[in-house]
C-alpha cells in the first residue's frame, strides 16, 4: 500500500469517527439527565401508581403496547386496649398485610380493632374500621392474639386518548378500570398518531387515587428509529466502544504498513 493511499485511508477514518462522535453527542437525550421530579407523598385519598413503562414522549415502533406501572400498597392500622382499664396495649400500623399478632396479654377482656388508613400517601379525614371486637384471655400465663382482617383490595384504571390535531384536541378513545394487574396491553392503536395516557388505582372501599401526570406516546412515527437508538445510553456508548476499538486496530495496521514502507 502507498503512502498516500495509507494515509487517506487513515484520514477517512478518523473524519468517520469525528462525525459519529458529533452526531452522538447532538442527539442524545440530554433532557434525561434532568433531576426527576419528586412524587407526592400526601394526597387525599391516595396518590398515583407510580409509572415503570413507557416514559413520557415515547416513540414505539408498533400498534400495540404494554402499560406498567408499581404497585400501590394500602396500610392498616391495629389497636388493642384493656376493655377494663382502657390501657393500650398495643397500637401499630401495618402495609399489604391482613394479619398481626399482639404480645402476651394477662388474663382479661380487650378490644380489638383495625381501621383502614388508605392506599399510599393518603391522607383520610376518617379511618373505615375493618374490624372491631371485644376478646377475652382466660389463660392465668397470658398468651399471644393473632387478629386477622380482610383485605382492602386494589385494582386500577387507565384512560387513552388520541391528539386529534383539530379543534377538538384531545379525545377519549379507550378506558379500562377493574384491571388487577400492574400492566395492560393496548392493542388499538393507529399508526402514525399521537396518544396520551394515565392511570389511577381504586381500593374495593370505594377510594380513588389521583391520576399519574398525562404522559404522551408516539405511535410508528419518522423518529422512531433515532428515538430508540439514542434514547437508550447504553446503545451509544456500546457502539462509540467498538468505532475506538476499530479505529485503534486500523491504526496500529496503518502504523505498521508505513514502518513497512
Amino acid at each position: 500500500m502507498s503512502d498516500r493511499s495509507v494515509i487517506w485511508v487513515r484520514d477517512a477514518l478518523v473524519i468517520t469517527f469525528s462525525i459519529y462522535v458529533v452526531v452522538a453527542v447532538a442527539m442524545a437525550p440530554w433532557g434525561n439527565l434532568k433531576l426527576s421530579e419528586p412524587l407526592p407523598d400526601n394526597c387525599p385519598t391516595g396518590c398515583a401508581p407510580v409509572v415503570n413503562f413507557p416514559e413520557n414522549n415515547y416513540y414505539h415502533y408498533t400498534n400495540s403496547i404494554v402499560f406498567e406501572w408499581k404497585p400501590v400498597s394500602v396500610g392498616y392500622r391495629v389497636f388493642v386496649a384493656n376493655d377494663d382499664t382502657n390501657e393500650v396495649m398495643m397500637e401499630a400500623n401495618y402495609t399489604n398485610t391482613n394479619t398481626a399478632t399482639t404480645g402476651r396479654l394477662a388474663t382479661g377482656t380487650y378490644l380489638v380493632r383495625v381501621t383502614y388508613t388508605g392506599m399510599s400517601g393518603s391522607s383520610l379525614d376518617t379511618y373505615p374500621i375493618l374490624k372491631s371486637e371485644l376478646i377475652t384471655v382466660e389463660k392465668d400465663s397470658g398468651e399471644k392474639l393473632t387478629i386477622v382482617w380482610s383485605d382492602v383490595e386494589v385494582t386500577y384504571g387507565i384512560d387513552i386518548r388520541l391528539h386529534t390535531g383539530d379543534e377538538t384536541g384531545i379525545e377519549l378513545v379507550h378506558q379500562s378500570n377493574k384491571i388487577e394487574d400492574t400492566s395492560y396491553e393496548y392493542l388499538d392503536f393507529t399508526n402514525g398518531r399521537t396518544y396520551s395516557w394515565s392511570i389511577y388505582a381504586q381500593d374495593s372501599l370505594g377510594y380513588t387515587t389521583e391520576s399519574s401526570l398525562i404522559r404522551d406516546l408516539n405511535i410508528d412515527t419518522t423518529k422512531f428509529l433515532a428515538f430508540e437508538l439514542f434514547n437508550n445510553w447504553e446503545v451509544p456508548f456500546l457502539l462509540l466502544g467498538v468505532m475506538m476499538v476499530v479505529a485503534l486496530q486500523a491504526g496500529v495496521f496503518l502504523a505498521r504498513e508505513e514502518k513497512d514502507d
